[in-house]
C-alpha cells in the first residue's frame, strides 16, 4: 500500500507513489497524494505538506461539505474546487457519496449499502461525473515540475478519491489487484476513526440495524469498487478504454501520464 504521510490532523493521507506497474516501472513518489478531509491541519502539518511539495489541492466534495469543513491552506498550493457529483439532481436526491447526504437518505429508509452501490454506478455511467474526472486528469497532466505533488481528497478519502486513485493507477499500468488493494487500504487507515464513531453511536443507543448501515457507509468494500469495474468491463471493455471513451482522454494523454508519473 502507499506510504502514509507524516501528518497528525488528517486521515487516510498517503502516496500513490511506490507501486510497480505491469512493465516493472514504479509510480513516482511526491507526485500524487490521496487523502481524506484536510480541514483540521495544524501549522506543523501545513509546513510539512509545503515542504513535501504539495502545489495543487483538488477538493472533490460538495459545496455543503466544503463550506462546513473548509480546507486549511497549504502555502504555495492552489486549491481547486472540483465537486465530483452534481450539486442538484432532478431525478433523485443527490447521487453522492457525501456522508451528510447518505445519512439523510438513511433516515428516509434507504440502505447505506444500496446508496453506495448507486454512487459507484454513477462513477461510470453519469456524464457529469465523468466530465469532472476529465477535469481532474487535466490538472494531473499539467503537473510537469519534478517533486511537485497534486493532493486530491474528499471527506473520507474513500469513494470519490478511491475511484480517482483507481483511474490514475490503471492509467499508469498498475494491475487491477494492486489498485483494489490500494482502495481497500482505506479500512486500515480509517479503522480508529470508524471504531470511535461506532462506539459513540452504540453509547448513544443507536440500534444494531443502523450501526450496520453506518459501517456500510464508512468502509471501503470490495463490492463497491467491483460494481464500477464490472460496469467498465461491460460498457468499455477495459479501464484504458474507459479513460479514453468514457473520461475523454487521448492515447497521447496516457503516454504523457506515464512520462510524468513513472520512473
Amino acid at each position: 500500500m502507499g506510504k502514509p504521510l507524516a501528518v497528525k490532523h488528517a486521515e487516510n493521507m498517503r502516496e500513490l507513489g511506490g507501486y510497480t506497474n505491469k512493465d516493472g516501472k514504479k509510480v513516482a513518489s511526491q507526485k500524487l497524494i490521496r487523502s481524506a478531509a484536510i480541514n483540521l491541519l495544524d501549522e506543523t502539518d501545513q509546513n510539512y505538506l509545503e515542504k513535501y511539495g504539495i502545489r495543487k489541492i483538488v477538493d472533490f466534495r460538495s459545496t455543503d461539505e466544503r463550506s462546513s469543513q473548509p480546507d486549511k491552506d497549504v502555502t504555495l498550493a492552489e486549491n481547486i474546487f472540483l465537486p465530483i457529483f452534481p450539486e442538484k439532481q432532478e431525478k433523485k436526491e443527490e447521487s453522492t457519496a457525501s456522508p451528510q447526504a447518505l445519512l439523510k437518505r438513511m433516515e428516509n429508509g434507504e440502505s447505506a449499502f444500496g446508496q453506495m452501490m448507486d454512487a459507484y454506478e454513477s462513477f461510470v455511467l453519469d456524464d457529469y461525473v465523468r466530465k469532472q474526472y476529465h477535469k481532474f486528469f487535466e490538472i494531473v497532466l499539467a503537473n510537469e515540475n519534478p517533486n511537485e505533488s497534486v493532493l486530491f481528497h474528499c471527506t473520507a478519502g474513500k469513494d470519490r478519491t478511491g475511484f480517482g486513485a483507481l483511474l490514475l493507477l490503471s492509467g499508469l499500468g498498475v494491475d487491477r489487484d494492486t489498485a483494489m488493494t490500494d482502495y481497500l487500504a482505506t479500512n486500515e487507515f480509517l479503522k480508529g476513526f470508524t471504531d470511535n464513531m461506532l462506539q459513540h453511536a452504540k453509547e448513544n443507543g443507536v440500534p444494531d440495524a443502523l450501526l450496520a448501515s453506518v459501517k456500510d457507509m464508512t468502509m471501503a468494500r470490495k463490492e463497491y469498487l467491483t460494481k464500477s469495474l464490472n460496469l467498465i468491463d461491460e460498457n468499455y471493455g477495459t479501464v484504458d478504454n474507459f479513460l479514453i471513451d468514457g473520461i475523454g482522454l487521448h492515447a497521447a494523454d496516457l503516454k504523457d501520464l506515464q512520462r510524468l508519473y513513472l520512473e
